[in-house]
């Protein structure tokens, strides 16, 4: 068995400017910086074995403050990596409707059937990330692994650990930031949920992000 402790990376710049920042290397905010500390803070008590992270900045930084409370080093992975946009790079939440209507309406009632414009579409994604992860989990049999990465990433990840179709994603809200999931990769794909997207220890110290569902 391997735990996975999963972490979606902590308010980014691109939260904060309403623009969406797929592969575009934004780092967080000093807000992000909070609750990354925050988060960092109730994982003292789980021991973790290693670090995976997104190579992206907005990953990696947040990975950085437990990796600092624990002393480990930061494994950098691009498997890892948010879903890449294309033309939806650095744009803002307010013109994609309007220069893509039809397209942002599908990103948020379907978005588990979108392919981004010039980009990657979210079920190569899907397929991505659950090959990067399994990768992982197979790759340390009887750790603790801290691996933080992001929004759509994780959405894709709770498909696959409550054995759902990838559409089940279109009804699930995203993970909040710095949110924490724990589960338990038991043998050919089969997983133990411990914790879902808990954010309850960012919500006491009036810490989350609060972003429309399809940010």
């Amino acid at each position: 068995m391997t735990r996975l402790v999963v972490v979606r990376h902590a308010e980014s710049e691109g939260n904060f400017l309403r623009e969406f920042h797929g592969q575009y290397n934004s780092d967080i905010t000093e807000k992000g910086h909070v609750q990354a500390e925050c988060t960092a803070k109730f994982l003292d008590g789980v021991k973790i074995d290693k670090i995976y992270s997104s190579d992206i900045k907005r990953a990696y930084s947040t990975a950085k403050h437990v990796a600092d409370r624990k002393g480990l080093e930061i494994i950098k992975d691009e498997g890892l990596r948010e879903i890449f946009a294309g033309e939806w790079e650095r744009k803002s939440f307010y013109a994609l409707p309007e220069e893509y209507p039809e397209l942002f309406e599908k990103w948020k009632t379907h978005k588990s059937q979108c392919t981004l414009p010039g980009g990657e579409s979210v079920s190569h994604l899907a397929h991505r990330i659950i090959n990067e992860f399994e990768k992982i989990a197979r790759e340390n049999e009887g750790k603790t692994v801290l691996v933080v990465t992001h929004a759509t990433p994780i959405a894709s990840l709770i498909c696959l650990w409550k054995g759902k179709e990838l559409s089940y994603m279109d009804d699930t809200p995203w993970a909040a930031n710095a949110s924490v999931s724990i589960v338990d990769y038991i043998k050919d794909g089969e997983y133990k949920i411990e914790m879902l997207a808990y954010s309850e220890h960012l919500e006491k110290e009036g810490l989350l992000t609060t972003l429309p569902k399809s940010v």
